[in-house]
């Protein structure tokens, strides 16, 4: 299991090259700078990625619009990983994705949504398995609890409540990081993003001599 720090911006291997993850959102106050509907953005969002494939495949826009260019480096276009919980999220998986992202889900509520969409991918007649990514919050260091959590409550204040619950999930020490990285590991996880939840360049030093 790879393990990247903040956004996946390299990725080694035969994975190189650029890699979006994509997901429709949750944040209404997102959409209001756009400015864009929030209420039909899973339609909206459908049709971008269809017309996403139709260039990445160099296949005219429209009747008056051709091929938009230079081709894409990877023939099919960029990887997508694909994201969300609903089943109209990972019906996307089988039509346009390469993987799924679980966002900062833990082990095993990762697991059961890589397993539904391996369903979809699978329902699809997609060929082997969709590459399975997840992510985790993190926060270490002196008052690290205190810090971390202020930054995940303020961002996510608009779930009410619940940020209090994603605060309270975010790990503080080098044995809860280890044991979380090991549960991700032990369920077959291909790459780990770890989100650092203070804005301090030590966090990515501490979490190195965790994680070797």
């Amino acid at each position: 299991m790879d393990i990247g720090i903040g956004l996946p911006a390299t990725i080694p291997g035969t994975l190189a090259g650029l890699t979006l993850g994509l997901g429709v959102g949750g944040r209404a106050d997102d959409f209001l700078a756009a400015p864009a509907g929030f209420q039909d953005r899973g339609k909206r969002f459908d049709a971008q990625l269809a017309l996403m494939q139709r260039v990445w495949a160099g296949q005219p826009l429209s009747d008056a619009v051709g091929p938009v260019g230079p081709p894409p480096a990877r023939p099919t276009g960029p990887e997508i990983l694909i994201g969300g919980s609903s089943t109209a999220a990972l019906s996307r998986l089988g039509r346009y994705g390469n993987g799924f992202i679980a966002g900062s889900a833990d082990p095993p509520s990762a697991q059961r949504l890589f397993t539904a969409a391996q369903e979809v991918w699978q329902a699809a007649g997609r060929a082997g398995k969709p590459r399975f990514v997840g992510g985790l919050y993190y926060a270490l260091g002196p008052d690290a609890a205190t810090r971390g959590g202020d930054y995940l409550r303020h961002y996510y204040r608009f779930l009410g409540p619940i940020a209090d619950r994603i605060a309270a999930n975010m790990l503080t020490s080098p044995a809860a990081l280890q044991t979380q990285i090991q549960a991700f590991q032990a369920i077959g996880m291909d790459e780990l993003i770890a989100w650092p939840c203070i804005a301090e360049l030590n966090q990515v030093d501490r979490l190195a001599e965790i994680v070797g």
